[in-house]
């Protein structure tokens, strides 16, 4: 019987305990209505508890693969890898100017049509007739605040002075991370494990780049320039990734011994896909963009944009109607490349 004791049912916990009493008292009849059987609920009721609070989770989470949350920290912590956590997104909005003023720190930038706000975070001077920068840094953590370039914003004071605000091309700094989800932790963790190997295996490679706050995946080519070589290509949590955080990874990779003798980190390529969206019903042109914008973040190096899968995301908003006009079908990227988007929004006109 042990065995029927391990990870089961509410069910298979049921059996098993009247499969005993039957055994151990020689009864075979317990009615419903039985006060045997009554005192036989209430020990099955206290049984099931236990093992649905206590016994069923330790033994799920005893194992790396069916660990998780709390219990998946622990297994990365016993093996020096902690799961990273949230960050903000940082960067600068660009502004253009028709008179001379300032934007004072503390002001709030807002994307249209959603409830992101960023928050300026240095007096900015602007003279008539230019186009300057204004530093920010979105309000709470999260890659979410990944806005993509084109996207509406506007502060939510009037500067005497300032014409328009948006989010330009690489306006990002820094962008913001969600709490490491389970998955990539989980991976991450298993490329560690096996980065104490000796020999030349990729995920030494793979966990070391992944470790670095702000990379949201990596892809590891072997010797494309021949043998002794190896391109580490990795993706931002905001796309394509900075020259800076290639160069963060670079030292990560550089600081340890690796057996490859010519290592490169360098940007996927980008596929770049432009997505034209047209609708009808209550919900903001910012909210749709949003929500197409996560997604092919969400597809990584070597992802497929699939126009149905787009398309589910935006059923929770209750549209009277969406149409995803382009692509006019699914779109695949290689092992060394990444969907980038250009999106285009249309509500339609009564």
């Amino acid at each position: 019987m042990s065995d029927s004791w391990i990870n089961k049912d509410e069910k298979t916990i049921r059996d098993a305990i009247i499969t005993i009493a039957k055994q151990e008292t020689g009864l075979t009849n317990f009615k419903s209505t039985g006060v045997l059987r009554g005192f036989l609920e209430v020990i099955i009721r206290i049984v099931q508890f236990i093992y649905r609070t206590a016994v069923n989770p330790i033994y799920k989470n005893a194992s790396l693969d069916g660990a998780a949350g709390f219990f998946l920290s622990l297994w990365g912590l016993m093996l020096g890898a902690a799961r990273k956590q949230e960050s903000k997104t940082v960067g600068a909005f660009t502004g253009t100017a028709y008179g001379s003023g300032t934007v004072p720190a503390g002001a709030w930038a807002i994307a249209e049509g959603t409830d992101l706000r960023y928050k300026v975070t240095t007096d900015t001077a602007f003279a008539a007739d230019t186009s300057f920068l204004i530093p920010v840094t979105a309000e709470f953590p999260g890659s979410v605040y990944n806005i993509g370039p084109g996207s509406p914003v506007r502060l939510t004071r009037v500067i005497t002075g300032l014409d328009t605000l948006s989010a330009g091309e690489g306006w990002i700094e820094t962008a913001g991370q969600d709490p490491e989800a389970d998955a990539p932790y989980r991976q991450r963790i298993k490329d560690r494990w096996r980065s104490q190997l000796l020999g030349d295996v990729k995920e030494v490679y793979r966990y070391y780049a992944t470790s670095v706050p702000g990379v949201a995946a990596a892809a590891i080519i072997r010797a494309p320039r021949g043998p002794g070589s190896t391109d580490v290509i990795i993706a931002a949590a905001g796309g394509v990734p900075s020259q800076a955080l290639l160069d963060t990874v670079a030292q990560a990779l550089y600081g340890h011994e690796l057996l490859c003798f010519d290592v490169q980190v360098k940007a996927p390529a980008a596929v770049p896909v432009t997505i034209r969206i047209e609708y009808a019903g209550d919900a903001g042109e910012g909210r749709l963009r949003l929500i197409a914008e996560t997604y092919v973040y969400s597809l990584g190096i070597g992802g497929r944009f699939a126009a149905r899968e787009l398309f589910e995301r935006f059923v929770p908003l209750g549209l009277s109607t969406c149409e995803i006009l382009s692509p006019v079908g699914d779109v695949q990227a290689d092992a060394m490349s990444i969907i980038t988007a250009a999106i285009v929004i249309a509500k339609e006109t009564a």
